[in-house]
């Protein structure tokens, strides 16, 4: 038996010296390796073009060879995580995303976007990068289940709570008009303006802003509650009286400007000339009979206009669409005559007759009497929009605008077809 050595006392031992002689032989180029970096002893693993080098034992089975292992702690993703991803292909069920991961991402129609109506085929194109979320690692089918939706709702609250703080703008669409004020939309996050926080002209309604895109502030928001309070008022201040008058000041009669539609009413629309709001009525957007305005121009659309009219006064701008394209009716009498036959496509239908679109901006109508030899109930019962009509011109009126058309004037039952069958003449 050996004694034991004390303490503070060296004991020479024959076998610690030898693992130290050993210890001291270590070939001199293998160097201490710093967190991070790969080993000596794992690059000798590796093959000269840098994959790691497969041995019988390898190849008989063993779980994976090196660089997978590396890969799999890189992108070590989970069930939840929010990651971008490049879009591959847009097929008809869904998009392929490729996330660096040993297998394709997949993210349903249902899982893209907030709105059912939106199509990914409209939304993004191969080679777009997208933020989507990780529903599930991997399915049966071998791809990892994704959703963009989720993903830009987790990141709107960040946006959200961001914004809270700085006071940016942010623009968001009204869904609906409820007792006390707007409900709103962000990316998904419904939100509330209160009727005091919204920008509105005395006799205004809040039903008018229904579908409308408004810049407002976030004042409050509490994800807990899943609660967001906006305001327009602060996210676009109004402009002084002065301010006001130094912008009309710069509109002309005549000019032509560009705008930007902000809102749609049944009688016409407002369009934003960089400031200062002018009114589209609904007889100016088009040569042509306009039922609603939403028919044409949609809420933050981009459009010219032409200012008919400046009241400085009282700070109101009348302006027009229409002016900006030929009117159709300068030469109609040269190119139309009474009892002239034409052909034309019923563009739409009203109680009391249909509206035959003869050429691009010129219309006549058939009254609902001049539709058969027999009582018409209802003008649908004999044409529809889209349908193409034979009619005999029993009234021009150019200074009036009015072109009226007759099928029963042409002596013989009615004639429709459908639009693949014939063509309106020009």
């Amino acid at each position: 038996m050996s004694e034991g050595t004390r303490i503070g006392e060296f004991k020479d031992n024959a076998e610690f010296n030898t693992a130290v002689a050993v210890e001291r032989n270590t070939p001199a180029d293998l160097k201490p390796t710093k967190i991070g970096e790969i080993s000596e002893f794992e690059k000798s693993l590796m093959t000269d073009s840098g994959a790691p080098a497969r041995n019988a034992d390898s190849a008989a089975g063993h779980d994976g060879t090196f660089v997978e292992e590396m890969e799999r702690m890189i992108l070590d993703y989970q069930d939840g995580d929010i990651i971008k991803g490049i879009v591959r292909r847009v097929e008809k069920s869904g998009v392929l995303v490729d996330i660096s991961h040993k297998s394709e991402g997949f993210i349903a129609n249902s899982e893209f976007s907030f709105d059912a109506e939106d199509s990914p085929e409209l939304l993004v194109k191969p080679g777009e990068e997208v933020n989507v979320m990780i529903l599930k690692l991997e399915s049966k089918e071998g791809y990892t289940v994704l959703s963009r939706r989720r993903a830009e709702y987790e990141l709107a609250w960040n946006t959200l709570s961001r914004l809270s703080k700085t006071k940016d703008a942010v623009a968001v669409r009204v869904a609906s008009k409820v007792e006390g004020g707007l409900v709103v939309s962000f990316n998904g996050i419904k939100g509330f303006i209160p009727a005091s926080q919204v920008i509105k002209e005395a006799e205004m309604s809040l039903d008018g802003f229904v579908g409308q895109v408004l810049d407002v502030v976030v004042i409050q928001v509490d994800r807990k509650r899943r609660k967001v309070i906006f305001s327009h008022k602060v996210g676009k201040p109004r402009m002084s009286r002065e301010d006001t008058a130094r912008l009309i000041d710069g509109i002309e009669i005549g000019q032509v400007r560009s705008g930007k539609v902000t809102s749609i009413k049944d009688f016409g629309v407002f369009v934003d000339l960089g400031g200062i709001e002018g009114l589209v009525h609904i007889s100016e957007i088009s040569w042509s009979r306009v039922g609603h305005p939403s028919e044409v121009l949609k809420s933050g659309q981009d459009t010219k206009v032409f200012v008919l009219g400046v009241d400085r006064e009282n700070q109101k701008i009348s302006l027009g669409m229409k002016q900006l394209e030929a009117d159709p009716w300068v030469n109609v009498a040269e190119k139309y005559q009474i009892g002239q036959i034409a052909t034309g496509e019923v563009s739409r239908v009203v109680p009391f007759g249909a509206f035959v679109r003869l050429e691009e901006n010129l219309e006549g109508l058939i009254h609902i009497s001049e539709l058969s030899n027999h009582h018409v109930e209802k003008v649908e019962d004999v044409v529809k929009p889209g349908d193409t009509v034979k009619v005999k011109i029993i009234k021009l009126i150019p200074e009036e605008q009015r072109i009226g058309l007759s099928i029963k004037a042409l002596g013989r039952p009615e004639e429709t077809t459908s639009p693949q069958e014939a063509t309106v003449n020009g």
